[in-house]
């Protein structure tokens, strides 16, 4: 008997203080981190097939109750399959090939982020800018053709993080579109200044 009413006593006291705590939608109020699958559709005469193989990575902390700063960092790779054509290499030099076209892009650098309404609903407006690293490449037959580029990268976003559950986690979705400075010219195509169009879908932390 003793031993019940002990039991009953700490569920009691349990259930008096989760009452009395205040509930935060989000695990951390100060701060934000975002980890995303991603879907791209590139526009550029490189590459211009859409792909889901990319994820994001944020992470941001609130100067004020709407305002961030932070950190983030995504990956893409897309690919196009090119039909057989004769490509001229240099002035004297041309194959008749097909290819296999891929461009791999890294950007990462600074977030600047206003969250429009705090609740279990959070929209947001934000602005990425920072590098990208480009990684284009071409095969044909048993060959390859591939060049590493740099450049400057920004990236407006708008978004919204739901927080269904106290102390939990969330979900995170959001639209983008990118332009950075990257140009290279792989098996005589050029690529100059790409930009991207996209949407990511997430858990919110």
């Amino acid at each position: 008997m003793k031993q019940k009413h002990f039991v009953r006593v700490a569920i009691a006291i349990a259930l008096i203080a989760g009452y009395s705590m205040p509930a935060k939608s989000q695990v951390s109020l100060d701060a934000y981190y975002n980890v995303d699958w991603q879907f791209n559709i590139p526009i550029n005469d490189f590459v211009d097939k859409e792909s889901g193989w990319g994820m994001n990575f944020d992470a941001g902390w609130y100067l004020t109750p709407d305002i961030a700063i932070g950190a983030f960092v995504s990956y893409h790779t897309n690919n196009q399959y090119i039909n057989r054509q004769v490509v001229d290499l240099t002035n004297t030099t041309a194959v008749y090939t097909d290819q296999q076209r891929s461009l791999y892009q890294l950007p990462f650098g600074v977030t600047a982020l206003y969250r429009i309404v705090e609740s279990d609903w959070q929209p947001y407006v934000a602005l990425k800018l920072g590098a990208e690293y480009a990684y284009m490449s071409s095969y044909y037959y048993i060959y390859k053709s591939s060049v590493n580029t740099w450049g400057f990268y920004m990236s407006p976003e708008i978004g919204v993080r739901w927080y269904p559950w106290a102390n939990g986690v969330g979900f995170h979705a959001a639209a983008y579109y990118s332009l950075s400075t990257n140009d290279g010219k792989v098996m005589g195509q050029k690529m100059d200044t790409p930009s991207n169009f996209g949407f990511r879908l997430g858990l919110a932390f």
